[in-house]
């Protein structure tokens, strides 16, 4: 089978993990959403580490419920059912730990280094690459990343043409859909097992190592108002630590950020 087509056979041949991935999986020509789907088997009591995944999404999402665009095998649309040991206040950090899994994945896989944009944008050069959403339903945490993997850029909508990139494109070669997903499993449930372990700071150490975001000045919308600053620091349950003109220190828990180019315009 061409391993550019996701499947759960050379998915399930790739994996090196204890249990992320190891459930009864399930993958999708196309479907609403990998997240929808996982969270439906969750109230089914679904395993902790079954994985949902899709060719394509009719109706992806971002953060705020932006739609995410996802044409047939042009990425990786991956949702996973978990229940983490994990005070609440510690919840924050699975999107932090899914980052930086994402970031080895690829590293692993294809060789591209990835940044992380606070708090869940995966990106290169300035452009998004990827994106990370985790939900809570009642019976579980879904964790949903998507990664672009081969996009023709003619054909995206004009308003994201130049703002995407993928990672074929980044590498300069293929890559197999069915290795990154296998290998995301591994890295997540690594990084799952830090936290587990109340390796917390750990986690927060490596996201600040792959961040595109600390240092520089960011423009933040949060609760109906407009934040700027320069991004200082993450706090020990995931905040975004900013210090605004005049001194003032803030810490952003939820929202979204824009950070300042070069030539002065924020993206």
């Amino acid at each position: 089978m061409n391993s550019a087509v996701l499947n759960l056979a050379d998915f399930s041949a790739a994996l090196k993990t204890r249990y992320l991935g190891r459930g009864a999986n399930e993958c999708h020509e196309e479907i609403d959403s990998t997240n929808n789907r996982a969270a439906v088997l969750a109230a089914q009591d679904a395993a902790s580490g079954t994985v949902v995944m899709a060719r394509s999404q009719s109706a992806g999402r971002g953060r705020q419920g932006r739609q995410w665009v996802s044409p047939l095998d042009g990425g990786l649309a991956f949702s996973a059912i978990l229940r983490p040991n994990l005070p609440l206040n510690k919840l924050p950090l699975v999107t932090l730990a899914a980052g930086n899994a994402v970031c080895r994945a690829a590293r692993v896989t294809c060789g591209v280094e990835l940044g992380l944009k606070w708090v869940n944008d995966l990106t290169a050069q300035g452009k998004k690459v990827g994106g990370i959403l985790a939900e809570k339903p009642l019976k579980a945490l879904i964790v949903g990343i998507g990664i672009n993997i081969r996009l023709n850029r003619d054909e995206l909508p004009d308003e994201i043409k130049d703002r995407v990139d993928w990672l074929e494109n980044l590498a300069g070669m293929p890559v197999d859909t069915n290795l990154l997903a296998a290998a995301l499993c591994q890295s997540l449930e690594e990084e799952l097992d830090k936290l587990e372990e109340q390796l917390y700071q750990a986690v927060i150490d490596d996201w600040k190592r792959n961040s595109v975001t600390l240092g520089k000045t960011i423009k933040a919308t949060y609760g109906g108002a407009e934040i700027m600053g320069v991004a200082k620091d993450i706090g020990e349950s995931g905040a975004l630590i900013v210090e605004k003109t005049g001194g003032e220190i803030v810490e952003l828990s939820a929202g979204e950020i824009s950070i300042r180019m070069a030539d002065g315009s924020y993206c």
